[in-house]
């Protein structure tokens, strides 16, 4: 296991800055602190998200990846998943720290790290980034998708089974319960706690990046970019409501709940917006789901199978691709001819709305 040493630098020379006094400090506590306890192992430090894209807000998170040269040991990465604990509880802004092996990277990567990245800081000198590879684009969706649906349901407390038409997670909240003190609060530069926009910014992200994935086969490299991707190869309604979110959900409130009425009539109307979106991605993913549970594959049927146990999606055809011989079953046949004839018809609305 790595030991503590005293840092070769003392006031770290950072390749990138965000200009931005309280987090170009935090970036130098943290190579300060790989660089003592592992002295010549760390290939660079990266930085993605909304700092590295230079949208920043003063509440925005700081996003940074720790690459190790070559392969990370069992033991460095106990040691820095505990270095990574004190850096989080220690620094002045949220901090979201990963860490990793460069030839773990070799099996393709975010989009984000090639594409929407900035190296902070290397020793070696070395930018590792024009020579690791993407993950491949069935892996990325795969990932998209799955997570989204997650979320949809999970971020928002929704029940665990999942019915299509979603409803709203709390109908009766100014917000329809997509924000509130009982979603993901936000930690301001002074330490308290409050609520914000950033689940709703970060689930309708997610979804729109796995519906670029899906139907247009496009990466997404920073949220910066998800609205104008959106509308270039998707179109429609939902690329204004995109845009919406994030010009006044990110860039105006600064994620955080507006308190002037009219903003948030307007924070309203755009959590209403929202459903309609929800529904589009369901769709969508049940699409995706039964395509991959219909697969000869096994490692595409897998993750599917393991999902649906977790948070199964009330629907006949889904249910019936499933529930092959051996596999778990969770719907009755009345339950399952009862969710046909709903799914049927909703999705004949949707259609007909279109």
């Amino acid at each position: 296991m790595a030991h503590p040493i005293t840092p070769h630098e003392s006031s770290p020379r950072l390749r990138f800055t965000t200009g931005y006094a309280p987090v170009d400090g935090v970036l130098r506590d943290v190579v300060i602190a790989f660089e003592g306890m592992f002295a010549g192992r760390i290939q660079g430090y990266y930085m993605t998200g909304s700092h590295a894209s230079g949208d920043a807000q003063p509440t925005s998170d700081l996003d940074l990846s720790v690459i190790f040269v070559g392969a990370l040991t069992e033991d460095e990465r106990v040691a820095a998943g505990r270095l990574c604990a004190e850096l989080r509880t220690s620094s002045s802004i949220e901090l979201d720290l990963e860490v990793d092996g460069e030839a773990a990277l070799q099996a393709g990567v975010h989009p984000s790290f090639v594409l929407g990245s900035q190296l902070i800081y290397s020793a070696m000198g070395d930018d590792i980034r024009p020579r690791t590879p993407i993950m491949p684009l069935d892996v990325w969706t795969r990932d998209r998708m799955l997570t989204s649906y997650w979320r949809l349901v999970c971020l928002f407390g929704r029940p665990n089974i999942v019915r299509y038409p979603l409803t709203y997670p709390d109908p009766d909240d100014e917000f329809y319960g997509y924000v509130g003190p009982n979603r993901r609060l936000l930690r301001l530069p002074d330490g308290r706690e409050v609520p914000c926009t950033r689940d709703l910014l970060r689930a309708t992200g997610w979804e729109a990046t796995a519906l670029l994935a899906y139907r247009a086969g496009v990466y997404v490299g920073s949220k910066r970019d998800l609205p104008a991707l959106y509308r270039q190869h998707l179109g429609g309604e939902w690329a204004d409501l995109l845009a919406d979110l994030y010009e006044l959900c990110a860039r105006r409130w600064r994620y955080l709940i507006p308190e002037a009425a009219k903003d948030r009539v307007r924070l309203r109307a755009l959590c209403a917006a929202t459903l309609g979106f929800e529904q589009r991605f369901l769709l969508a993913c049940r699409e995706y789901m039964l395509v991959e549970l219909r697969s000869s594959n096994e490692a595409r049927r897998a993750p599917v199978l393991k999902l649906l146990e977790e948070l199964p999606f009330d629907d006949a055809e889904v249910y019936a691709v499933q529930t092959q011989p051996g596999r778990w079953f969770w719907l009755s046949a009345e339950d399952a001819d009862a969710s046909k004839r709903r799914t049927t018809n909703s999705i004949a609305n949707e259609r007909t709305a279109e």
